[in-house]
């Protein structure tokens, strides 16, 4: 996958989207058609943004700078003729300046943020790891559990969030951690906030 610095479409949700996250979208409204069949077309990205002001659908939204570029991995016309996609996310980046085109689709230039490194979970956090393995053995992941990225703070601190119970604004927070390290003590420390 090619990354584009500029002109880069913005899809903003409600949600956030990490590195690896799997996203699936169903898109009618014509400025993401568009989107999505130019990102079809060209085999790029577009960036998953959340939103601090406004709705996922209508007037553009105003969104947090740190989002995550998406790849589109899947799509399929859905029976009631919506186009749904399936997307992983790729790199975090900030958004440096965003324009709004005349039909509501949002282009910024970003710089993309350097991959973090993969770092051990230490000794003391080893508990997340198996709370992360507990809840991705219920939900019957298919994902062998000795598997080295149960290792990576990184990795283990994004599906940690993805799927524990918390608010979108922690998780945006989350996500704009630039440690793995420092983020699984912020997931460990919202256990002992409840």
């Amino acid at each position: 996958m090619r990354t584009y610095t500029n002109n880069v479409a913005i899809f903003p949700l409600s949600t956030v989207l990490f590195p690896e996250g799997v996203l699936s979208l169903r898109i009618f409204e014509t400025r993401y058609l568009d989107m999505v069949s130019r990102c079809l077309k060209h085999d790029i990205p577009f960036g998953v943004n959340m939103i601090i002001e406004g709705q996922e659908v209508g007037k553009a939204a105003r969104c947090y700078e740190v989002g995550t570029l998406a790849k589109i991995v899947n799509w399929d016309r859905s029976a009631d003729g919506l186009l749904q996609i399936e997307a992983v996310g790729c790199q975090r980046f900030r958004i440096l300046d965003a324009e709004v085109s005349k039909g509501e689709l949002i282009t910024a230039s970003i710089n993309v943020l350097d991959d973090l490194p993969a770092v051990p979970v230490p000794d003391e956090l080893c508990k997340l790891t198996d709370i992360l393995q507990k809840v991705l053995k219920k939900e019957r992941v298919n994902i062998s559990f000795d598997a080295p990225v149960f290792n990576d703070a990184n990795w283990v601190g994004c599906r940690l969030t993805e799927v524990l119970p918390m608010e979108e604004a922690i998780r945006q927070r989350l996500l704009e951690i630039d440690d793995p390290i420092e983020r699984l003590h912020m997931i460990l420390g919202l256990f002992a906030a409840r």
